[in-house]
């Protein structure tokens, strides 16, 4: 049986361990090689096959950029090295904006969101955007 931890996806739509290696790459703000993300990581143990796998996902999903370099003075074959692609902050932006592209009135939704992150009160309700609405009328 898997732990809950294992099982919920993070608001960027991505799995626990996708976003633990993103937490690392965001952390880091630089280039690192699976072991380095590996070693970083605050996540259960997981096989260094595994992070490499899912590392090739996330660069698939253009959500980090890499280069082939040396191991960092270390013998052997050369290495992958990744750095996230955008900023944590960038990536939480545009999935704000893919949300507001779905809002009928984007920008009292926006209002509505920065009105609750800064209190700790629960915020009025959005008002319709219809004043027609079928639930008004009951």
């Amino acid at each position: 049986m898997r732990s809950d931890r294992r099982e919920r996806r993070s608001p960027l739509g991505l799995g626990p361990l996708e976003t633990a290696i993103m937490q690392v790459l965001w952390e880091a703000g630089g280039w690192l090689t699976v072991r380095d993300i590996r070693d970083r990581m605050d996540y259960a143990p997981v096989a260094y096959t595994t992070v490499a796998k899912v590392t090739s996902i996330l660069y698939e999903k253009d959500l980090l950029v890499r280069h082939l370099g040396e191991r960092g003075g270390k013998r052997g074959p050369s290495a992958w090295w990744y750095r996230a692609a955008r900023p944590m902050s960038e990536q939480i932006g545009e999935l704000i904006v893919k949300l507001l592209d779905y809002s009928p009135n984007p920008d009292a939704t926006l209002d509505y969101a920065l009105a609750a992150r800064r209190t700790s009160s629960k915020p009025q309700p959005l008002p319709q955007s219809q004043p027609n609405h079928p639930e008004s009328a009951l």
